[in-house]
């Protein structure tokens, strides 16, 4: 007999499922529980559940374990279940709001995601619910985002994103995914600069006050920190009591990832022409600098597609804020 728990298992009843017909979630959840069997067979010298079943040296701990991960994998399957902490954190957060493999791949590819690199929720539940908190004292929300790298390993980047993106795009009649990359083709942050598989609270809405600031303050400048971005952001963290270095500006390519995957995740949910589009009128001002020294911001991502400008940090407009990502405060995950 296999020692894979999808052929055996006892009062295993899914011969009639297969694993390549599972939702990519449902199957990543699976394939965790059926590695923690398969730790438990290893421990016992065990090919399989019947000889796991007669080893003597069995501790009643590991038979209750094993039995507990079977029930769960055999409730995974046939119901259709994804880990606990993502269904967690979509009660908190609501569906729209996160977007993890299902809705990666829905916008770069079927089987796009390599689900073995997915790694856990970083984020508790009362981190979720800080977002909750946020909202009702600024009316920003925060979106859950999933990032991955490309499909051979190396980072995702800019124009390799709008090479897929397009796709999607075109196909659900969303216009343009970038508007003109003419000036930033060659540019690093377009070219080189990517992503990685990891998970990121990001939010949907400029921070309040941050347009018509400057980026921030140096020695010798002419203006004051108040006016700047870098001031504003601290006085959302302390507002928040959410501390500083917890908060981050995205990246200007992770920033139009997590905009286009949201858009095409909510067109799919609410249907069509119902996708929602963030920084449709205004700009998000990065930390990334473009080879002329400059700040580049991306942002009015309508359907003529999303532009990418950059500035010097002393520059100031209304339509030019800044989004934030949050690191977690608390050491222990939703899947810990």
């Amino acid at each position: 007999m296999s020692n894979n728990p999808f052929e055996t298992a006892p009062n295993l009843t899914t011969s009639h499922i297969r694993r390549q017909d599972l939702p990519t979630s449902v199957r990543r959840y699976a394939d965790k529980l059926a590695a923690q069997i398969k730790e438990i067979y290893a421990k016992y010298g065990a090919k399989n559940f019947e000889e796991l079943k007669e080893n003597k040296k069995l501790s009643a701990q590991d038979a209750r374990k094993v039995a507990d991960l079977f029930k769960a994998f055999q409730k995974a399957v046939e119901k259709k279940e994804i880990e606990p902490g993502l269904q967690e954190a979509i009660e908190i957060l609501g569906r729209e709001n996160i977007h993890g493999i299902e809705d990666v791949e829905a916008m770069l590819g079927k089987d796009f995601v390599d689900i073995s690199k997915v790694p856990p929720i970083p984020y508790t539940a009362d981190d979720l619910k800080k977002s909750k908190e946020i909202k009702e004292k600024t009316g920003i929300e925060e979106m859950l985002v999933l990032f991955v790298a490309d499909k051979d390993g190396k980072p995702l980047t800019g124009e390799r994103m709008n090479e897929l993106i397009q796709v999607e795009y075109t196909k659900l009649g969303l216009g343009k995914f970038l508007f003109d990359t003419d000036w930033y083709k060659n540019e690093d942050f377009f070219t080189k600069l990517g992503l990685s598989y990891e998970w990121k609270l990001i939010t949907k809405q400029i921070i309040p006050d941050s347009k018509d600031k400057r980026h921030h303050y140096e020695t010798g400048d002419t203006f004051t920190h108040q006016d700047t971005q870098e001031f504003v952001i601290e006085e959302y963290a302390k507002k928040l009591d959410i501390p500083r270095d917890q908060l981050h500006r995205p990246e200007p390519f992770q920033m139009l990832y997590a905009t286009a995957l949201h858009l095409i995740a909510t067109e799919r949910l609410n249907g069509k022409g119902k996708g929602e589009r963030i920084l449709e009128n205004e700009y998000h001002w990065s930390d990334v600098l473009s080879s002329d020294g400059a700040v580049a911001d991306v942002g009015v991502a309508d359907s003529d597609g999303a532009s990418v400008l950059r500035f010097t940090r002393v520059t100031r407009s209304a339509l030019l804020g800044v989004c934030l990502s949050r690191e977690s405060f608390s050491t222990k995950s939703l899947d810990t």
